[in-house]
């Protein structure tokens, strides 16, 4: 069964939940093979998720692994529900995650927000680096810029049929995906030899993401695959013939529009408010399995409602929405920027899927527990394991929707305890 993972994750390396003590007793109804009473003493196994996405066994029991160092996911004290049901620890492995970066460089991010120590082009540099250098060792990066010359760089101010330029096949890739250990650097090599001028075609850009990933190198790659879209602004550059009235042009709606124009988007198409193609390019990846994430930088307050419609199209919006888009204010500066990019690079579980491994486990023997909290059996509403598929365990109702929505620590599969119902 193909496995649903959305997130973009901090660690992917095995995190293993060492042996708990004597687990706290609970009045929990239990299933116990049909001989009554609660759990015994027996020991039993714990298949931990913490650093997202879906894991299966891939070790010998170890008793006594802890975490490994720097991982910030704390162990269970114990687990309630399994009346003292010692445990021991199975390495589970995870998918890799692929990162591309679709950096918005239209001029628009040359300015300076009141209240904001830098300029948001700055500001985002210096933000993106310590993010990419945390998770250079676990994770793999890309970049894609947008607008982006092929041969000449495209200034500040521009005026020409360039502006708006996201070049076509491998060359709109500045940064193929490659580990973190080595991409990292380029990528914020890429960045700082270049500088912000032109429109915003995050469509055109997307479409090139979209490429990458479908026919293009981004296709072979192993793992998961995300696009990380960084914007300052409303979507623009769309067909230059499109016609548009003045509250869907983007000079207009922010506040560029010389005095006493009523619309400049009049003869300008280009102008005008692309959002109808952004949400397709995204839906677009989606369908082939690459969520996008979505930044708001300082001055995407005014295209708010769009940045949600993208975040929520891209199937990782915001956990602690509202709005629904990871949203930068001005006066959060740099550091809530960094925030930001550690809140989606942080260690959560998404998906509703867990692999078991290539075993199938006994049904009776099997709990579940989220962020150390034991889930209850219940078909259809707590967790189940299909007869079809033995070796896939699936959350269901109110702790798959729990999961979706605001992701999990961890997720412990507690085998050889009787099942807590």
């Amino acid at each position: 069964m193909t496995l649903l993972r959305t997130a973009c994750l901090l660690a992917l390396s095995a995190l293993l939940c060492g042996p708990v003590g004597a687990c706290k007793g609970a009045d929990s109804e239990v299933e116990n093979g049909g001989s009554g009473g609660t759990a015994g003493a027996g020991g039993g196994t714990v298949l931990n998720l913490g650093a997202g996405g879906s894991g299966s066994a891939s070790g010998n029991m170890s008793g006594g692994a802890g975490e490994p160092e720097g991982s910030d996911v704390s162990e269970c004290d114990g687990f309630d529900g399994l009346d003292q049901c010692g445990v021991t620890s199975v390495e589970a492995t995870f998918s890799k995650a692929n990162v591309l970066l679709v950096i918005d460089k239209s001029s628009s991010m040359d300015d300076q927000p009141e209240g904001f120590e830098l300029k948001k082009w700055d500001a985002l540099k210096a933000a993106l680096e310590p993010a990419l250098s945390a998770v250079e060792s676990e994770m793999t990066f890309g970049l894609l810029m947008y607008p982006y010359g092929a041969q000449d760089d495209i200034p500040l101010l521009c005026y020409d049929e360039n502006c708006c330029d996201v070049p076509t096949g491998s060359a709109a890739i500045q940064v193929a995906i490659e580990p973190g250990t080595s991409s990292a650097s380029r990528v914020m090599a890429a960045l700082d030899a270049t500088g912000p001028g032109g429109g915003t075609p995050t469509a055109a850009a997307l479409e090139a993401a979209l490429a990458y990933f479908k026919t293009g190198a981004g296709q072979s790659l192993q793992g998961d695959r995300f696009v990380l879209l960084a914007t300052d602004g409303g979507p623009n550059c769309g067909r230059a013939d499109t016609v548009c009235s003045a509250d869907r042009c983007t000079p207009n709606i922010d506040g560029d529009c010389s005095a006493g124009e009523e619309n400049c988007c009049a003869g300008e198409g280009r102008y005008c408010l692309d959002d109808a193609a952004v949400v397709e390019k995204i839906q677009a990846l989606a369908d082939i399995g690459v969520p996008t994430f979505v930044i708001g930088i300082p001055g995407t307050e005014t295209y708010a409602e769009y940045l949600s419609t993208f975040a929520i199209a891209g199937g990782v919006p915001n956990p602690g929405s509202p709005p629904d888009y990871y949203a930068v204010s001005a006066e959060g500066g740099v550091e809530e920027l960094k925030r930001t990019f550690s809140d989606i690079t942080t260690h959560l579980v998404r998906s509703c899927e867990v692999d078991l491994g290539s075993t199938a486990p006994e049904k009776k023997l099997v709990n579940v527990a989220v962020d150390c909290t034991i889930v209850p059996f219940s078909d259809g509403a707590g967790w189940n394991i299909d007869n079809d598929a033995p070796t896939t365990l699936v959350l269901a109702g109110d702790a798959c929707e729990h999961v979706e929505r605001e992701g999990a620590r961890r997720i412990d599969i507690v085998y050889g305890c009787p099942t807590v119902k």
